[in-house]
């Protein structure tokens, strides 16, 4: 599992208008594993105290996970399996201007019924490394002629060389089976123009942040409980617009 390789992690809130970015180091915690359930005892009510508030705070979707009950894979059995707890070392309040609608666009490399969901999104999260700190930030993005280009809400942006991702997901209140999303990986490039996701949202070239284009090296889409992973055919790129 990644976060067992690299615990470095961040958590995004997205609450619209604002926003707040945790970092910190994640903890995997199996709850049928006698090793978790030790060090769960050992950390004080903490951990049971944090799990019974989730299950409070969702309950609609923990009661959509049980009319889904049929539709989950063995494998994925006892729910929550697996709990990623993360012990946050800093926070930050980001402040995140309203997303203007947009025309469709279709995300490259995907199954078209994933596609035809996500064309409408008009907010994705790009992510990627600075230094030793993760980052996510809200948005724009567009596709075109099988590329992809983002503006990012803030004002980071990632270096030339670095690795980063875009994420775009359609979330549903309870029903976890009627969920699509995927995540785009790959290798951040050289500056882009800006044009493209202009013309989508209908905004001024002026307020669209310069871009940055993203080689994609692996695409991961699901549907529900189904996920699937491949690496792009040929000269497939990402463009991302970061601010």
């Amino acid at each position: 599992m990644l976060a067992r390789r690299d615990p470095r992690a961040a958590f995004f809130v997205d609450g619209g208008a604002r926003a707040v970015v945790l970092r910190g180091t994640m903890e995997v915690f199996d709850p049928i594993s006698l090793t978790s359930q030790v060090r769960a005892l050992l950390g004080g009510p903490g951990f049971y105290l944090g799990m019974a508030g989730y299950t409070l705070k969702n309950a609609p979707f923990v009661a959509g996970y049980m009319l889904d009950l049929v539709r989950i894979p063995r494998e994925w059995l006892p729910y929550n399996r697996v709990v990623l707890c993360l012990r946050p070392s800093e926070a930050e309040l980001i402040d995140v201007n309203a997303f203007p609608e947009a025309q469709s666009a279709r995300v490259p490399g995907v199954p078209v019924e994933i596609g035809r969901r996500l064309a409408g999104v008009t907010r994705g999260y790009a992510c990627w490394l600075e230094g030793a700190r993760p980052v996510i930030e809200p948005a724009l993005w567009e596709a075109d002629r099988g590329r992809i280009t983002v503006a990012a809400a803030g004002g980071r942006h990632p270096r030339a060389g670095a690795s980063g991702a875009l994420v775009i997901e359609s979330h549903h209140n309870y029903r976890p089976s009627l969920m699509v999303g995927v995540c785009l990986r790959g290798r951040f490039l050289g500056t882009m123009g800006r044009e493209a996701i202009a013309e989508r949202y209908g905004l001024g070239l002026g307020d669209v942040p310069p871009a940055r284009e993203l080689q994609t090296e692996r695409v991961t889409a699901w549907r529900g409980f189904n996920v699937i992973s491949s690496v792009p055919k040929g000269a497939r790129h990402l463009r991302v617009a970061e601010g």
